[in-house]
C-alpha cells in the first residue's frame, strides 16, 4: 500500500493485515519525523498500540489491506 492512502486512517480505529499475515487492532498513528514530540520513535513508520501496552510498527509497504472499524 502507498503512504498517502494509509495516511488517511491517521487517528482512526483500523484493523491492518500485514504481509505477513498478522492482523492488528487499534488506533493508527503515524511518525514523520525522530523527536521528542514523538516520543524518539522511529521515523516514517505507522504504529498501533497493542492490548498488552507494546507498540506494532510497521511501513506503509507492510500492508496488504486496511479496514476502518
Amino acid at each position: 500500500m502507498i503512504i498517502t492512502d494509509l495516511l488517511e486512517y491517521v487517528g482512526k480505529r483500523v484493523r491492518v493485515e500485514l504481509l505477513n499475515g498478522i492482523s492488528v487492532e487499534g488506533v493508527l498513528e503515524y511518525v514523520p519525523a525522530y523527536s521528542e514530540m514523538y516520543d524518539f520513535r522511529k521515523a516514517k513508520h505507522f504504529y498501533i498500540q497493542l492490548p498488552d501496552n507494546n507498540m506494532c510498527a510497521f511501513r506503509s509497504y507492510h500492508v496488504d489491506k486496511v479496514v476502518e472499524i
